[in-house]
């Protein structure tokens, strides 16, 4: 337990550090806002997309197709669990704090914390699980999580709009992340080759995501209020993100008795905290970006304590 804390710590120091790099950048004018948005569209257009596609690569065996099935049927679930939740749990805020908390409970950083957890306990075979429990939470993350967004920066003057309208279809359709999702589904679903060149680049740019991703979110904070980032809103959202969540799936889970290897994959990635994404994105379609990265930042700070205690549970 000491090793996976000291773990963590290291890898949360290091994202803070680069979290550092954008604020300072940005403070000293070495990052513009214009440079700062052709940042957040290059992660929109090539590192993203480069990130969800190197995700999908793998072999699924014989022997792990029966567990490999029931750790997507279990997320594609927990996804459509955290839509309905985020509807109930968010209402009462403002709107342009709602998109970014449904958000962020859809988009968990289940790639960038999550791997690493799963496999400093659970090794190779916890880690293909855990590729197969991203699929849903990428398709989700790209459709209903990106319209989120896109719904409310359609129109500034309208505040609902109806997800199913032409524009908002076409713009999930072609949306560079969405391509990537289905090439790779094509990619793992027939084990077609990449050539050695596109993937290694594919891989340099999916390596990318991180610093990229904690430069621009530092530059969004570097803006913001202490307010701004410690306030209720943003604790209430990390108590439902960072425990209630993952433990309403434990329950869950053992109530049905599934398999403990798989109960703790999917407990521990439901209890990671918001993905970088959610500022992002925030920071690109107006929503409210200075909110995101605080529920970002506070709930990434908590997650140091609250996934060691998630390990105690198995």
């Amino acid at each position: 337990m000491m090793n996976l804390f000291l773990q963590m710590l290291n890898l949360q120091i290091a994202m803070f550090l680069l979290v550092l790099v954008g604020v300072i950048a940005k403070k000293r004018k070495i990052i513009s806002s214009q440079v700062q948005k052709s940042l957040s569209d290059l992660l929109i257009y090539f590192i993203l997309p480069s990130n969800i596609i190197e995700s999908f690569h793998g072999n699924l065996t014989p022997d792990l197709i029966k567990n490999s099935v029931a750790a997507f049927i279990i997320s594609f679930t927990i996804q459509i669990l955290s839509i309905f939740l985020g509807k109930l749990l968010f209402s009462h805020f403002s709107d342009d704090m709602k998109p970014v908390m449904k958000y962020g409970l859809i988009c968990s950083n289940s790639s960038f914390i999550g791997l690493p957890v799963i496999n400093n306990i659970y090794n190779s075979i916890g880690v293909l699980y855990a590729s197969i429990f991203q699929i849903p939470i990428r398709i989700m993350i790209w459709t209903s999580g990106l319209a989120l967004f896109t719904n409310k920066s359609e129109d500034k003057n309208v505040r609902k709009k109806n997800f199913f309208t032409k524009e908002t279809v076409k713009s999930l359709i072609f949306h560079p992340c969405i391509i990537a999702v289905f090439f790779g589904i094509f990619i793992m679903a027939f084990h077609i080759p990449i050539p050695i060149s596109i993937n290694r680049s594919i891989i340099f740019l999916s390596q990318c995501t991180i610093p990229i991703s904690m430069i621009v979110i530092g530059c969004i904070l570097s803006e913001c209020k202490i307010t701004q980032i410690f306030d209720k809103a943003t604790f209430y959202f990390t108590f439902i993100r960072l425990i209630v969540f993952p433990l309403l799936i434990f329950s869950f889970l053992k109530l049905m008795k599934v398999n403990s290897l798989i109960t703790g994959v999917s407990v521990l990635l439901t209890g990671m905290p918001a993905g970088a994404t959610t500022a992002i994105l925030a920071d690109k379609y107006g929503c409210n970006a200075s909110f995101a990265s605080g529920i970002i930042f506070i709930s990434t700070v908590c997650s140091i304590i609250t996934i060691p205690i998630l390990c105690l549970l198995f």
